[in-house]
């Protein structure tokens, strides 16, 4: 059980941390008046793929800290 919570903890900052920085950098890019319809269209692709790494990430996190309180 311990294991799971330090995934699902992992996951939850690492996610939390994209998404705050996503935003500060779409804050501090924008420029009115330019089209931002490419950025939109390739949004699914690249948060599925960040989805991957901070759920890979958080797993091998939960493993090693798992493996040194155990």
């Amino acid at each position: 059980m311990k294991k799971y919570l330090i995934f699902i903890g992992s996951l939850i900052l690492l996610l939390a941390a994209y998404q705050i920085g996503t935003g500060f950098w779409l804050t501090f890019t924008y420029e009115p008046g330019s089209g931002t319809q490419s950025i939109a269209e390739n949004m699914p692709f690249v948060n599925s793929l960040v989805v991957l790494v901070s759920a890979s990430a958080a797993f091998l996190l939960s493993q090693k800290v798992g493996r040194r309180t155990a």
